[in-house]
């Protein structure tokens, strides 16, 4: 199983028009999963980043409500399983396992993962990279 971060989850919701050269690769990687082929996994923190993203780049909030229910509305209709909210005591116990990751609020994606046992993060956040001994980092590309 792999651990989909919200830069994919972006990708193939709201910003899958702007970003076309992304968009091929995730659309791909997505048609696995709903096939089959690849088992995945995301986390209440990731649809969360996705629904405030929805909110903050909307021009209001009413339609950032909108868009952001449609995106995870998307998103839970595949195969996925949806990992919860990592306890205190996880996130604490583990943290220190992904100290090398320069952005903090990637931490609790790291933990999720790791707790879920995903063989890999698949992001376009690069950084992740940093933790890749931990857990390998992968893009969509990669799943081509």
């Amino acid at each position: 199983m792999v651990y989909l971060d919200t830069s994919v989850l972006l990708v193939y919701t709201l910003t899958h028009s702007t970003e076309v050269e992304r968009s091929r690769a995730v659309d791909r990687l997505f048609a696995k999963i709903s096939s089959g082929l690849v088992v995945a996994a995301t986390s209440f923190y990731a649809l969360h980043e996705l629904y405030v993203f929805a909110l903050e780049n909307a021009p209001d909030f009413d339609t950032g409500c909108s868009f952001g229910k449609a995106a995870l509305e998307k998103i839970l209709q595949l195969p996925l399983r949806i990992l919860p909210f990592s306890s205190r005591t996880e996130r604490r116990r583990l943290a220190g396992r992904f100290v090398a990751l320069k952005d903090a609020s990637d931490i609790p994606h790291a933990v999720s993962a790791h707790i879920a046992r995903c063989e890999a993060i698949v992001a376009y956040d690069h950084h992740f990279r940093a933790i890749a001994d931990v857990i390998p980092y992968k893009t969509p590309e990669d799943y081509l």
